[in-house]
């Protein structure tokens, strides 16, 4: 929209901006330069006139490097504010010198810039628009792939992994994996290892015939390489090519080219192969699972390395994950729960061990059901004793997950216990809980929720970290829908009424926020206390601290904008005539905030013709302020960028110019 485009366009500005300040300071000696030789940056021409495809266009020739640099790194966003057909034309064709700019950084910094580039000029892009995107763009990934610098390529790896996907599958095809395959037959090893990663990313974008006919027989190739890093790199990314290829085909050739692999001499290919068991078995069918691969996976716990030993337990969680209930074997599962011990198969204690563990419970416990729930429940129970707060802090995050598969009984007698203990844990640890309490809530019968009452009460009272007061904020609408009448109003309508004073803005903004979920549920019930509630709220539009009046500003913003909680009629009677009253306040962003509610509240049924928001575009269309003009529709370019544009150098006479396009505004 037009607002992103002129974001873009400032922070466009101020990179011109810091890089004449930069070279500036590099040619008065504040930055060391490497070349004493060249220009000085006063002699170098900026012309305020440029647009900023000019100054980009000339700024890729300076002989300054910083100034090349902080090019570059803008170019998604000038893109951004560029035609496609600029782009194509004015561009594009500048990267070139860019790709093969003497400073690794300038490279570096264009391989980072080809994918947002891409992700926004693509869509945009007519088809044969695309195609002339790609025969410029795609030389220059092919020129970074094979930089001679190690951190420009693999940086270049990643964008093309992130961008190539959105590329139609011809092109994909030609000339992305054509160029990839010869690649992989590339003398260099890095270039190989290069090919292999991009073969295993691309994989799912290229569709089954074509990684069977283009993709898997390279990497058949490269996984019997000479060079071991290559073999190790055909070992990590054959699950992928697996995974997307015919299962049939997956199993005849792809997987004895792992299991291969699997018994390789160098430790660095076994390890590979650990880290990409879940990828292979997704590839295969129930029964070549069980006799072949699980086989595997007791050799890779058992084997000589350190290193292959603890990759395939740190990988066992995910691969427990593909699996059906069926096929996870108790051998498993106690591998899987020697972990939480900090013991790999019986073996020396490990710190990361637990750590592995901890991370994939909820995938493992999914994977086996509440049924497979007592195989795990000791080694959860150990996990929450460990010594590590990290592991502590891992499983609390993750609770309210377990609870769900596990469900109201399993989780009222096998983690609340663990919960409690959390609760009276460090910090780091005790707001994982937290964060999730309403799921967690929501999973146990009303009577077991009950004791939770005072736990929540005392949230509120929290007074050393108010991280946990907006933590509590922002569930108070599923905290509403947990609990009867009289929880609701003996206990949680006076908590959110003194959120929505909390001294913390974070705070006040998070339980206005909940606002219409608690309606909906004071709906539900019909107490007779509503009307008091709603009173109650209306004092926030009339109180003398602005605070309070922005609160209600917020809350009616909140209103406006919800799809299923809104009720017009309410809001009509409750909240309206309170919120024309706040057209005038005192406080700008109060009056911006309201502008904001009566320019949503045009566009709902019913509303375009009502006396009081007619009233309130009135009032609010004539306002002294340029933002509350502008939220209000007005079309002002003021301010810095906006005078400098139209030409006004001093501040008084800026002055007389916004005072003049704010009369005539009005």
């Amino acid at each position: 929209g037009k607002r992103s485009e002129e974001g873009a366009r400032q922070t466009q500005r101020a990179r011109w901006a810091e890089a004449k300040v930069i070279c500036k300071m590099e040619t008065e000696g504040f930055v060391s330069a490497d070349n004493k030789d060249r220009m000085p940056e006063e002699d170098e021409e900026d012309n305020d006139d440029w647009s900023d495809l000019e100054r980009f266009q000339n700024f890729m020739t300076s002989q300054h490097p910083l100034r090349r640099l902080v090019c570059v790194r803008g170019l998604a966003e000038m893109v951004h504010c560029l035609s496609v057909e600029d782009a194509l034309e004015g561009a594009l064709p500048m990267l070139e010198q860019a790709a093969a700019d003497e400073e690794s950084s300038v490279r570096d910094a264009l391989a980072s810039q080809l994918a947002p580039a891409l992700k926004d000029l693509l869509p945009r892009a007519q088809p044969n628009q695309v195609a002339k995107v790609v025969a410029l763009v795609w030389p220059l990934s092919v020129s970074l792939l094979q930089d001679r610098d190690q951190q420009v390529r693999a940086v270049a790896e990643d964008a093309v992994i992130e961008y190539a996907p959105l590329l139609p599958r011809d092109l994909i095809e030609s000339p992305v994996l054509e160029c990839v395959v010869q690649m992989s037959h590339d003398g260099a090893e890095e270039h190989r290892i290069t090919a292999m990663k991009l073969l295993g990313e691309l994989s799912f974008a290229l569709g089954p015939d074509l990684v069977m006919r283009g993709v898997a027989p390279e990497v058949i190739t490269l996984a019997e390489d000479a060079m071991f890093r290559v073999r190790k790199c055909a070992a990590l990314y054959i699950g992928k090519v697996a995974r997307w290829s015919a299962k049939g085909y997956a199993i005849s050739d792809l997987f004895p080219v792992y299991l291969a692999l699997a018994e390789d001499e160098i430790w660095g290919v076994r390890k590979a192969c650990a880290e990409s068991m879940s990828d292979v078995a997704a590839s295969l069918t129930p029964d070549v699972r069980q006799e072949k691969l699980l086989p595997l996976v007791e050799t890779f716990t058992s084997d000589v390395s350190r290193w292959v030993r603890n990759a395939a337990f740190q990988h066992l969680g995910p691969l427990i994950a593909t699996l059906s209930a069926q096929e996870v074997t108790p051998n498993l599962l106690s591998l899987y729960s020697s972990m939480a011990m900090g013991k790999g198969n019986g073996g020396a204690g490990d710190n990361e061990m637990p750590n592995f563990c901890a991370y994939n419970f909820p995938a493992v416990v999914l994977a086996v059901g509440r049924e497979g729930w007592p195989m795990l429940q000791e080694a959860y129970h150990e996990l929450v004793k460990d010594i590590q707060w990290k592991v502590r802090r891992t499983l609390s995050f993750s609770m309210h997950e377990i609870a769900l598969i596990l469900g109201p009984e399993l989780t009222a007698s096998s983690l609340l216990g663990a919960m409690d203990v959390f609760l009276k844990d460090l910090d780091e640890v005790k707001i994982g809980v937290l964060q999730n309490l309403s799921k967690i809530l929501g999973v146990l019968e009303p009577s077991a929720r009950a004791s939770y009452v005072e736990l929540i009460c005392s949230l509120e009272m929290e007074s050393d970290n108010w991280r946990f007061r907006h933590l509590l904020a922002v569930q108070l609408g599923e905290l509403f829908a947990l609990f009867g009448e009289e929880v609701v109003e003996t206990e949680l309508y006076p908590i959110f009424v003194k959120l929505l004073r909390d001294p913390v803005a974070e705070v006040r903004n998070g339980a206005a926020q909940q606002l219409g979920q608690i309606l909906k549920r004071l709906k539900e019930l019909e107490g007779a206390w509503k009307e008091e509630f709603m009173a109650e709220l209306s004092e926030f539009a009339t109180d003398d601290c602005f605070q309070a009046r922005l609160t209600y500003a917020f809350m009616c913003d909140h209103l406006v904008r919800l799809e299923d909680y809104f009720d017009a009629e309410s809001f009509e009677k409750d909240f309206l005539p309170q919120l024309v009253k706040l057209s005038t306040d005192k406080v700008t962003n109060i009056r911006r905030l309201v502008g904001n509610c009566i320019v949503l509240l045009r566009e709902r049924k019913g509303f375009t013709g009502q006396s009081d928001v007619k009233l309130c575009v009135e009032q609010l269309s004539k306002d002294t302020d340029i933002d509350v003009l502008r939220t209000m529709g007005k079309n002002l370019e003021l301010g810095i960028t906006g005078c400098r544009h139209n030409g006004v150098a001093s501040g008084a006479d800026r002055d007389a110019e916004v005072r003049g396009k704010l009369a005539a505004a009005s």
